[in-house]
C-alpha cells in the first residue's frame, strides 16, 4: 500500500479501548463534579453510552466471528477493504456479509429514508421527510422495478441480500442496542430502494416546472432550461459562449419585477461536485456526496469468475459504479439529464391505482398523508401525474454492472446506453488505448408520455484524447437538437480542471485543487458596498482567490452570493403543485450571466421588493455582515476560510452520545475548498472517494474520508483521514489468499 502518512487517528482496537476506557471515565468524574451545580446529566444518559459501548464490544467480537463462519474465502485488508472470490452470486454474496458489517446501520438508514419509514428509528424530526417519501411512492414502485428485473439480475440481488441477513443473524450493528430496535431484513426491494435514493440525490424531475414559468414570463425563455445556453465548457475542454442566455435571462427578470412577483425563493441549489476526466488512458474521478461515518461509499475487490475488479459501491447495491480491470477502466459524474415530465390526467399511465391516507407517529408528532399514486407515479393536487424514471421498471436495473465484463470502450457503452440508473457522465478507457463519454442511464424522450431515448440515439464522444466532465453542461446534443443536461451547473470547475490538464498537473494536484475563481466577478460586484464596513472591505478585497484554510474574505463572498442570487431569482420560482414533492431547478448555470446583470445595475431587472440593485447590495451586505458578526463575534473579518468551512463528519448517533463522540465522529478540523472549487467542500459534504485509474499500466490509486468500518474498535475505522485531508492517494492491491 505504500507509505500511509501520519497515524494519529489509525489506532488498533486495545488501543481505541483502553483510550475509550480512559476517557469516558475521566468525562464522567468530571461530569458528575459539574452535576452537583447542573443537574444535565441524566442516568439514562449514562446508560445510553454504557449501552453503547457494550454494543461496540460484542458486534466487534461477532462480527469478526460472523465473516469467518459466513466467508471464510473473503478476505479485509488493514483499509477495511473486502475482497471476494467466487461465481457471480458467490461474490455478491460475500460482498453482502462485507457490506453489512461494515455499513449494516447505514444502508438500513438508506433505505427507510426512501421508504418513508426513517422515522420508525430516528423520531419525529425526520417526519416531513417520510411524509415526502410516501407521497412519492418509492416503496410502492420498488416493488414493480424488482418484479420486471431480468432472472440474473434478481438472482444477484437476492445473493446479496442472503449475505446480508446471514451477516445480520449473527452480528448486530452496535447503534441498535442504543435505539432499542433490531434491523429488519434486507431483500431485493431494498436495494432498489437505495438506488433511488441515489436517484433522488442526483436528479430532480421537475425540471419543466420551471421551464413552463418562464416561458409564462417570456416566450422562449424556457430555453434557458434545457439549451445549451450561456458559457460552458465542452468534453474536450474548450469554452463554449452563446450570449442569448444572458438576453433571455434579462427578459425574464423583468418580467418577474413588472408583475411584482412575491414568489419563494428558489430552493438552495444540492451541492455538486463531481469531476471526472481522461487524458490519454489515464482516467480520474472524484465523486463528492453528502459524506457520512462510516465513507457514504465503500471500497471493494473481486475476482468474479476469473475476471479481477476493484473499485467503489454504494452500500446496498450491488454495482461497481466506478472502478477497474484488467480491460477498462470507468468513472461517472452527475450529468443533470431529463428523468421526469408531467401527464396530463386522462393520458395513458395516470390511471389512479393506490388511493389512502396513512398516520405517521414518532414520539409526540403525528403527520397524517394522503397517499394518491397512479400507474405511471404519484398523483399532484391538480389531478396531473409525474412521471419519474426512479419509479419505472427499466429506469433502475443492474446494468452498469455489464461494465465489469466489458473488453473495449465500444462495448462499456453498448452497455450504458440500456442500463438503468440515475443519468450520469460515464468516462471510460481501455488497454487497446481508447477511451470515450457517453451518457448511463436513461433519459426521458420530451412527450413521449412513457418513452425513453432509444440506445441508438444516446450521444457518445469516442476516440478523444482529453474528456472533462464536471457537471456542467457537456454541450452535446440530442436527435431532438436540445442539451444532454437539463439546467445544468456552473463550468468554473471544468475550465479549471482543463487548465490545469493543459498545465501538465497530476491527478492528485487537480483532485484538490481549491481554486475559487467562480467568485471574483461576485467580489467586483460587492466591494463598492462594502465601504461603511472598513475591516470587511479590507479582508475581501486581500482575498487570495482561493478556498484554501488561510484564505479571508470568502466567508463573506459565499455568504453574500447566497443572498444575492436567492433575492434576484425569487421571482422565477414556479408556483405549480410539482413543488410540494421535489421543489424546482434553479438556473444555477446561469450565475456568470447573473454577475453581468447584477453589476450591470439596470433598475428593471432589479428583484420586485427592491428599488434597483444598488438597494439590494446594500441590504445584503448589512445582512450578511451583522450574521457573522453575530456568529463569530467582532473578530469576523479576519476569520480565516478554515475557521468556518470545518469537516463535519459526524455520526448520525453522536448527538445522542455527547461523551463519546470523540470516538464515533471524525475530528472536526478545517478544510480547505468550497462548492465552487474543483475539490469541492462544505461541512459533511466532499469526495467520498478520489481514484485515479490506466487499464494499461495497471494503476488505481484511491482515497476516501475516514474509513468505511462501522466499527469503531476497527483499525480502518479512520484509516485513511489524514492521506485524504492532504490529498493523497494510495494503491489500492488485493492482499495475498484474494485469488487475484
Amino acid at each position: 500500500m505504500g507509505d500511509r502518512g501520519p497515524r494519529w487517528w489509525d489506532l488498533s482496537p486495545v488501543a481505541l479501548a483502553l483510550r475509550c476506557a480512559v476517557r469516558t471515565a475521566g468525562t464522567r468524574v468530571a461530569a458528575a463534579a459539574a452535576s452537583v451545580a447542573d443537574d444535565r446529566l441524566t442516568r439514562s444518559a449514562w446508560r445510553t453510552e454504557a449501552t453503547a459501548l457494550a454494543a461496540m464490544w460484542r458486534f466487534h467480537r461477532d462480527a469478526a466471528r460472523a465473516v469467518r463462519a459466513l466467508a471464510p474465502d473473503l478476505r479485509t485488508d488493514r483499509l477495511g477493504v473486502p475482497w471476494a472470490t467466487g461465481t457471480t452470486t458467490e461474490v455478491w454474496r460475500a460482498l453482502g456479509v462485507a457490506t453489512a458489517r461494515s455499513h449494516g446501520f447505514a444502508m438500513d438508514l438508506a433505505r427507510r429514508r426512501t421508504a418513508g419509514t426513517l422515522h420508525e428509528l430516528l423520531g419525529e424530526r425526520v417526519l416531513d421527510d417520510d411524509v415526502r417519501a410516501r407521497r412519492i411512492g418509492f416503496a410502492f414502485y420498488a416493488e414493480r422495478i424488482v418484479a420486471a428485473l431480468p432472472p440474473h439480475q434478481r438472482a444477484v440481488l437476492d445473493a446479496y441480500a442472503e449475505g446480508v441477513n446471514a451477516f445480520r443473524a449473527r452480528a448486530t450493528p452496535w447503534e441498535y442496542a442504543v435505539l432499542g430496535a433490531a434491523p429488519a431484513n434486507w431483500s431485493a426491494v431494498d436495494s432498489v430502494l437505495v438506488a433511488q435514493d441515489m436517484f433522488h440525490q442526483l436528479t430532480d424531475p421537475a425540471g419543466g416546472e420551471l421551464r413552463d414559468r418562464l416561458d409564462e414570463l417570456a416566450p422562449g425563455a424556457g430555453d434557458l432550461v434545457d439549451r445549451s445556453l450561456g458559457t460552458t465548457t465542452a468534453l474536450d475542454g474548450t469554452e463554449r459562449c452563446d450570449r442569448a442566455a444572458a438576453a433571455l435571462l434579462r427578459r425574464v427578470l423583468t418580467a418577474a419585477r413588472a408583475e411584482q412577483a412575491d414568489g419563494t425563493p428558489l430552493r438552495t441549489e444540492p451541492a455538486a461536485g463531481s469531476n471526472s476526466w481522461v487524458v490519454g488512458t489515464e482516467l480520474a474521478n472524484d465523486i463528492h456526496l453528502a459524506l457520512g461515518v462510516p465513507n457514504t461509499l465503500v471500497a471493494a475487490g473481486a475476482t468474479i469468475e476469473g475476471t479481477g475488479v476493484r473499485g467503489f459501491l454504494r452500500p446496498g447495491l450491488p454495482v461497481f459504479l466506478a472502478g477497474t480491470t484488467r480491460d477498462l477502466s470507468w468513472g461517472l459524474t452527475r450529468l443533470c439529464g431529463r428523468t421526469g415530465e408531467r401527464l396530463t390526467p386522462g393520458a395513458p399511465g395516470t390511471a389512479t391505482v393506490v388511493d389512502r391516507d396513512e398516520v405517521l407517529t414518532a414520539g409526540t408528532g403525528t403527520a397524517r398523508v394522503r397517499v394518491r399514486l397512479a400507474e405511471a407515479g404519484p398523483v399532484l393536487s391538480d389531478g396531473s401525474v409525474l412521471r419519474w424514471l426512479a419509479l419505472e421498471p427499466g429506469g433502475i436495473e443492474l446494468g452498469l454492472g455489464d461494465l465489469v465484463r466489458c473488453g473495449t470502450v465500444s462495448q462499456a457503452c453498448d452497455a450504458a446506453a440500456v442500463s438503468g440508473a440515475p443519468p450520469v457522465n460515464l468516462l471510460v478507457t481501455d488497454r487497446h488505448g481508447g477511451s470515450a463519454w457517453t451518457v448511463a442511464g436513461r433519459l426521458v424522450r420530451r412527450g413521449s408520455g412513457d418513452g425513453v431515448v432509444p440506445p441508438e440515439g444516446v450521444p457518445k464522444v469516442v476516440g478523444q484524447r482529453v474528456l472533462v466532465t464536471a457537471n456542467c453542461d457537456p454541450a452535446v446534443g440530442m436527435p431532438d437538437g436540445r442539451s444532454v443536461a437539463e439546467n445544468a451547473y456552473p463550468h468554473h470547475r471544468a475550465r479549471r480542471i482543463a487548465e490545469s490538464l493543459r498545465a501538465g498537473r497530476p491527478a492528485p494536484v487537480v483532485q484538490s485543487d481549491v481554486d475559487a475563481a467562480f467568485y471574483r466577478p461576485w467580489r467586483t460586484v460587492f466591494l463598492p458596498y462594502l465601504e461603511p464596513h472598513p475591516a470587511v472591505a479590507a479582508a475581501v478585497a486581500s482575498w487570495d482567490g482561493t478556498a484554501d484554510v488561510h484564505a479571508r474574505g470568502l466567508h463573506y463572498l459565499v455568504l453574500l452570493h447566497r443572498i444575492v442570487r436567492g433575492k434576484a431569482l425569487a421571482g422565477l420560482a414556479p408556483r405549480t403543485p410539482t413543488a410540494e414533492l421535489f421543489g424546482a431547478t434553479s438556473l444555477a448555470a446561469l450565475d456568470g450571466e447573473l454577475a453581468e446583470i447584477v453589476a450591470d445595475a439596470d433598475p428593471a431587472t432589479a428583484p420586485a421588493g427592491f428599488r434597483d440593485w444598488p438597494h439590494l447590495l446594500r441590504w445584503a451586505v448589512r445582512a450578511a455582515t451583522l450574521y457573522l458578526e453575530r456568529q463569530l463575534g467582532p473578530g469576523a473579518p479576519d476569520t480565516p476560510w478554515g475557521a468556518v468551512n470545518r469537516l463535519g463528519l459526524r455520526h448520525p448517533l453522536s448527538p445522542a452520545l455527547p461523551r463519546l463522540r470523540w470516538a464515533i465522529d471524525h475530528p472536526d478540523v478545517p478544510r480547505a475548498g468550497c462548492q465552487q472549487s474543483v475539490d469541492a467542500a462544505a461541512a459533511g459534504f466532499g469526495a467520498a472517494m478520489r481514484m485515479v485509474s490506466d487499464p494499461v499500466t495497471g494503476e488505481f490509486r484511491v482515497s476516501w474520508p475516514g474509513g468505511q468500518s462501522g466499527d469503531p474498535l476497527a483499525t480502518g475505522y479512520r484509516a485513511l483521514l489524514p492521506r485524504w485531508l492532504a490529498g493523497g492517494l494510495v494503491d489500492l492491491t488485493p492482499p495475498e489468499g484474494s485469488g487475484r
